[in-house]
C-alpha cells in the first residue's frame, strides 16, 4: 500500500495556514531554519507530501512550543490598534474637557 500524498491546498488546510504559508514553511526548511517536511517532486514538477511525514510533523509540534498561528497574530494587531484608537479618544476626552474648565 502507497503512502497517500498531499496537495499544498491539503497540507494548508490541514494546518490550518495558507498555502504561501506552507511554501514560505518549506523555503525556511531548505535554509535549516524549519524542520517543516519537504515535499516530493513528481512528474511534471508537481509538489506532493507524503501524509506520514505531515502526520510526524504534527506530533512533533505538539510536544514543542509552537509559533504564534496568523489568527494569533491578527488579535495582537486587532488589540494594537485597538489600544491606539482608544488612547486617541482618551487623549481628544482630555482636551474637551479642559476646554469646559477655563
Amino acid at each position: 500500500m502507497q503512502p497517500s500524498v498531499l496537495l499544498i491546498n491539503d497540507v494548508a488546510e490541514m494546518l490550518k495556514v495558507s498555502p504561501s504559508t506552507i511554501s514560505r514553511w518549506c523555503e525556511e526548511s531548505r535554509n535549516g531554519k524549519s524542520r517543516f517536511p519537504l515535499p516530493i517532486s513528481i512528474k511534471g514538477g508537481k509538489r506532493r507530501w507524503l501524509l506520514p511525514d505531515i502526520v510526524s510533523y504534527l506530533a512533533d509540534q505538539s510536544t514543542a512550543t509552537q509559533a504564534p498561528t496568523a489568527i494569533d497574530r491578527k488579535r495582537r494587531r486587532n488589540a494594537k490598534a485597538f489600544q491606539e484608537r482608544q488612547s486617541a479618544t482618551d487623549m481628544a476626552l482630555e482636551r474637551y474637557r479642559g476646554k469646559g474648565k477655563q
